[in-house]
């Protein structure tokens, strides 16, 4: 049990030692550092709480409800277009990926698939946006 463990920490190293890993820290630290970034991600968690807690009153305004919606969505498109962001959440594909496939080679381990030749399936998320098609 423990040189099972003792591998998993240096799988865990190893990761952290990849082009995948490293573009996602970089992202995420570029995020951190964009002040612009971070003051339109407060002003959008301070759209939301006030939406709900509009929400939770017994005669919410309908009117104020679908402004605070417009706003969020406004300023969420805003967030998701800053290249800091777009890097960011490239970075964190690419990394999950990575995550996902062995995840799958050790499932497919412990289902008695052989360790130097298995390959998984790949499988569709469902979101076709960054796809090069089923195949």
């Amino acid at each position: 049990m423990q040189d099972i463990r003792k591998l998993t920490r240096a799988l865990g190293a190893q990761l952290q030692t990849t082009p995948e890993y490293t573009r996602f820290i970089a992202a995420q630290q570029a995020n951190e550092a964009d002040e612009g970034l971070n003051a339109q991600m407060q002003q959008l968690e301070l759209i939301r709480l006030q939406y709900k807690h509009e929400a939770t009153k017994e005669s919410a305004d309908e009117a104020l409800m679908e402004d605070f919606d417009r706003q969020f969505q406004t300023l969420y498109n805003e967030i998701m277009e800053n290249p800091n962001m777009e890097k960011y959440r490239e970075a964190t594909n690419s990394l999950s990926e990575l995550l996902k496939w062995i995840t799958s080679v050790l499932q497919g381990c412990a289902q008695g698939e052989d360790p130097a030749s298995f390959e998984p399936e790949p499988s569709c998320g469902g979101d076709c946006g960054g796809c090069a098609g089923c195949g």
